[in-house]
């Protein structure tokens, strides 16, 4: 039986930003920088993948079966009951790791839409609401905030509703861009996170929902001047200064050099600021805040990635013989793709 393969597939994930100040593990914005992830059809091993990491981070990641992306890759072959193909795995990565854009992410996203296209010539492929369940579970922390952006693209809203992740996409105004200063130190998420009380005052939860809603009704009507108090913050970020000491300094020195609001990105290390002009003057007033408090970092302008993840590039290959997995003593057979012969 001849059956149609993916011989390569080539995935765009964007970066995100999560929290957006008040927004704490419920709020996401997708970002116009990418990690790429490209998976070849080898004639290896299908536990053992070829993997080649370039770009930011890569010396610190691992390059055998338990790399994160192949992880998930693998995990959706076996959830679908589908055979894993023997893969080299090409990683190039462009969002700096441990700093609050989302990395993990996208190692997480793209390993699933890259599985999915491959399980898709097989009749197999899961639906978006289904990949983002899985990618929910894989994440570190089981927190849709950053993976539901990178998977939908745009600002998205996430809740957990009896342990499943419900995201409700809208588009980022194209008016605003976002200016990211990154230090040069990550910042640890676990350790963030034991900063965090476990119990909050009532004074702030209400300050942050009001918040929260007041971000979302600016961002929909325009009144973007009404960002800087959105963007406000009392669950998370003053207790994660303990390991910025310099953040507030920089987040209203942005402000001062005309973003409408600043927030740290994440669990941090890096800093976003929103604005529809001056990017470049507000981009140099973060630099400069920082280096009063001997903090280096580099810095970008970008805007919101509409999309999330992509299939970028297919090719396929016809094989003439058919591909079998053994599940107990039953064989499956993969379906031939609809229209072959």
């Amino acid at each position: 039986m001849a059956l149609a393969l993916p011989a390569s597939v080539d995935v765009l994930t964007p970066a995100t930003s999560a929290n957006l100040g008040p927004g704490f593990d419920s709020l996401g914005l997708a970002l116009q920088l990418y990690n790429r992830f490209t998976v070849v059809e080898s004639g290896g091993d299908p536990l053992l993948p070829e993997i080649d990491i370039q770009g930011l981070g890569s010396e610190g990641l691992s390059r055998g079966p338990d790399n994160l992306f192949f992880r998930v890759f693998a995990m959706l072959f076996e959830r679908q009951k589908e055979s894993l193909p023997a893969v080299r795995i090409r990683m190039l990565n462009r969002i700096p790791p441990g700093c609050g854009l989302g990395s993990s992410a996208t190692a997480v996203v793209g390993g699933l839409v890259a599985a999915n296209e491959w399980l898709r010539e097989r009749g197999k492929a899961v639906s978006k609401e289904e990949l983002l369940e899985i990618a929910v579970e894989m994440e570190a922390g089981n927190h849709p905030d950053n993976v539901a952006p990178a998977l939908l693209g745009g600002l998205v809203a996430t809740i957990m509703i009896d342990g499943r992740a419900r995201a409700i996409k809208t588009p980022f105004p194209e008016a605003l861009k976002a200016i990211i200063f990154t230090p040069t130190f990550p910042m640890d998420t676990v350790m963030g996170r034991k900063l965090l009380p476990a119990s909050y005052p009532r004074t702030d939860v209400t300050f942050n929902t009001g918040r929260v809603a007041l971000l979302l009704s600016a961002l929909q009507t325009g009144n973007y001047e009404a960002i800087g108090d959105a963007m406000q913050d009392r669950l998370h970020q003053p207790y994660r200064e303990a390991m910025f000491p310099a953040m507030n300094s920089i987040i209203q020195a942005a402000r001062d050099a005309g973003a409408y609001g600043a927030c740290l990105s994440g669990g941090g290390s890096s800093l976003i600021a929103l604005a529809s002009t001056r990017f470049s003057e507000i981009l140099r007033a973060m630099q400069d805040a920082a280096r009063t408090h001997s903090v280096e970092g580099a810095g970008m302008v970008l805007r919101a990635d509409q999309m999330g993840a992509r299939v970028v590039k297919t090719s396929r290959t016809r094989r003439r013989k058919e591909v079998s997995a053994r599940y107990g003593n039953q064989f499956y057979w993969s379906p031939a793709r609809p229209g072959a012969r």
